[in-house]
């Protein structure tokens, strides 16, 4: 993750595992699970978990996570059995090879990010822990998720939050948009509205809260109008605030996931509202807010360049704030600005389709963002517009980059224009801030 501002903003919404919004499972059609995951709340953030297997298996295994996590922060407590580190994953073991059906483990939260990826365990707020379930839950020989239920015990006192169940304990719960989820344990009580069912840390400045429930409902309802539909299911908000003691710092990182989003506020800063921290607040929740948006339209594999949708979110969440007032020409004028010359910096190592695996995050977005504005130029429309389309327009399996070309060519992209946007995307740029100028002048930029 790269800095975005001097005072270390992170800007880190994960699109690609988001899927379809709307998918909701209907209990009849579920059968029972082959695998029962057990998640206790003990101290310090930390959690013992149990898998207890339909049918004897040889193996647990688990999606990649960086950083060797799992190898440093999960504690095989069964004896007899060992955990691998895998290029593609981590795997669970009996050091004798036979099967099993029975095995727990204790797990603690992280202090080093994985960067681009969901943190599986996080402490939040006093007393309580945020769990994504996505690396706890095992995976098929093929990569898919082996049928899996979970249950989540919180300690005397806390109550366990997700979408709109808060209770004692949850048992056998499966998400209902049938996707991994983030999952609270702790003592907060959530905070319902029209818009969201919101968990906020009891350490967040009260400007925060107050911004939060001003701001949500107007994007809210802009969203819903300039993308053409309301959410199916009344997202989470997760907000925590482990401010510090660095006074200058002013850090915000968020996470989306389909009909959820999560905000981790650091810094001193943070505790007296200031136009640079309303202002990163504004932006990057709005950016977020985007995301649950895009979630009905999902990539058919994490093969799928993150610029799409990240630089996306970037660009329709300006648009947000300069159709709800927020903003006006000469911000939104200054923001594209940013976004045009840092992206131009940031291909100085190599390609856009690289930028990833070189660790250029930043490029995602704002490299994302300038071929975002580039694309709705080459429509006649705005960016929002163009998703709107796109979002109706993609696949229930999920869509490719292909697919994303081919919008852009059918909404009036013409072929050179496509052409230009494939070179620019793909092709290491010897004078990065003159090829930027070209996609512009491609797209027919507006003199």
């Amino acid at each position: 993750m790269q800095p975005y501002y001097k005072f270390s903003l992170w800007w880190i919404a994960l699109l690609a595992p988001i899927v379809l919004a709307s998918v909701v499972l209907s209990a009849d059609r579920i059968r029972p699970a082959d695998i029962r995951v057990t998640l206790v709340q003990l101290g310090d953030g930390a959690l013992r978990i149990t898998y207890d297997l339909k049918k004897p298996r040889r193996a647990l295994a688990f999606g990649a996570l960086a950083a060797g996590h799992r190898a440093r922060r999960w504690q095989i407590e069964t004896p007899g059995f060992a955990l691998a580190r895998l290029d593609d994953g981590d795997r669970i073991t009996r050091t004798d090879g036979a099967k099993f059906d029975h095995i727990v483990l204790t797990a603690s939260p992280d202090l080093i990010r994985i960067q681009k990826n969901y943190q599986p365990i996080t402490a939040y707020g006093e007393g309580g822990v945020m769990v994504y379930t996505g690396h706890f839950w095992p995976l098929t020989a093929r990569g898919g998720r082996v049928n899996t239920t979970f249950s989540f015990i919180p300690k005397p006192g806390a109550k366990a939050v997700a979408f709109g169940a808060r209770a004692d304990r949850l048992v056998d719960w499966r998400s209902p948009m049938a996707h991994p989820a983030f999952v609270y344990m702790g003592p907060l009580e959530p905070v319902e509205t029209r818009e969201v069912m919101a968990v906020v840390d009891g350490a967040a400045p009260q400007w925060i809260s107050d911004e939060f429930y001003a701001l949500t409902p107007r994007v809210f309802s802009h969203l819903a109008g300039a993308l053409g539909f309301s959410l199916a299911v009344k997202p989470n908000l997760f907000l925590a605030a482990p401010l510090g003691r660095e006074q200058g710092r002013l850090s915000y990182s968020g996470d989306a996931l389909p009909a959820q989003f999560q905000i981790t506020l650091e810094g001193g800063a943070w505790r007296e509202p200031s136009p640079k921290a309303l202002g990163v607040f504004r932006r990057a929740t709005i950016h977020e807010a985007v995301h649950l948006w895009q979630a009905a339209a999902r990539p058919g594999s994490d093969s799928v360049a993150g610029w799409i949708h990240e630089g996306a979110a970037d660009a329709i969440a300006a648009e947000t704030l300069l159709a709800l007032g927020l903003w006006d020409a000469e911000d939104y004028t200054a923001d594209f600005d940013r976004a045009r010359d840092e992206c131009a910096d940031e291909l100085r190592g190599g390609p856009l389709a690289t930028a990833e695996a070189r660790g250029r995050f930043r490029a995602l977005y704002a490299c994302g963002h300038v071929i975002a504005v580039a694309v709705s130029w080459a429509d006649g429309e705005t960016v929002s517009d163009f998703w709107k389309g796109f979002i109706a327009e993609a696949k229930s399996d999920g869509y490719t980059q292909g697919d994303f070309y081919a919008f852009v060519a059918k909404r009036g992209g013409e072929r050179d224009f496509v052409a230009a946007l494939r070179y620019f995307v793909r092709t290491p740029l010897a004078k990065p801030s003159r090829e930027v100028g070209r996609l512009l002048e491609a797209a027919g930029a507006p003199s």
